[in-house]
């Protein structure tokens, strides 16, 4: 295909050059009265054709400067409408006329084609990168999601730890009213047993003392009896007589 096109072109170029026309180094036809320069300057679309010359003037009488492929970017500079023609500069700034009929004002299909391949690609980038933001949100989602889990089995085992420590401290506060009241009842049974203890040693004295009393009054009265006895046998024997 490449070498059709190469062939064409050649074509194309051999038959626009003539001994007179390649003297022509300038634009021509800018003094022309049916040229009408454009008042902003504005692009231009090759259209679907194989090659379109670039003249130095408004018809096919002039030299072909360059052949101009389908698609090519140019800047229009002005009309001649009756020659049909268009003064334009290309991209690297070469100024030519062109047929106007083989123009267009917006893309043509290889242009749009390249267009729609260029948005396809950045829409293509776009949904790499939205899908890219999703895998990374969808993770951090999942990390945040493990992290909740771990906090609430957390939160559970800190509410029973702190039921557990309720539980131990009232206990501990039961056990404390307990060891009070032991430490209480254990303090009256001392003076209980101090009290007791007296009223032990005072009872022990006190028998003592009785026992003594005891004793002497025995021994008293044995003396006592002693002397009375005798004295009774005495007389008693003295009225037998």
């Amino acid at each position: 295909m490449k070498l059709f096109q190469y062939a064409g072109l050649a074509l194309v170029l051999g038959f626009g050059f003539s001994p007179a026309q390649a003297e022509e180094s300038t634009i021509i036809g800018l003094d022309d009265p049916s040229y009408v320069a454009s008042s902003s300057v504005s692009k231009r679309y090759v259209t679907d054709t194989l090659w379109l010359q670039l003249r130095s003037g408004p018809s096919a009488e002039y030299r072909i400067l360059q052949a101009l492929q389908t698609g090519e970017h140019l800047m229009m500079l002005g009309e001649n409408k009756d020659a049909g023609y268009t003064l334009v500069r290309t991209d690297k700034g070469k100024e030519g006329w062109v047929l106007t009929r083989y123009l267009e004002t917006s893309p043509v299909a290889r242009e749009q084609l390249i267009l729609t391949q260029r948005d396809l690609q950045a829409k293509d980038a776009e949904l790499k990168t939205a899908t890219q933001r999703v895998a990374e949100l969808e993770a951090e989602l999942k990390k945040l999601r493990s992290e909740r889990s771990q906090l609430e089995q957390q939160a559970e085992k800190t509410t029973s730890e702190l039921a557990d420590i309720k539980e131990v401290s009232s206990n501990a506060l039961a056990l404390d009213e307990k060891v009070h009241k032991l430490t209480n009842r254990a303090q009256e049974l001392e003076i209980q047993l101090e009290a007791t203890s007296t009223e032990n040693a005072q009872l022990r004295d006190s028998r003592d003392f009785n026992y003594l009393l005891y004793g002497g009054g025995l021994v008293v009265l044995g003396i006592i009896a002693g002397l009375i006895i005798p004295s009774l046998r005495s007389k008693k024997n003295t009225g037998w007589s």
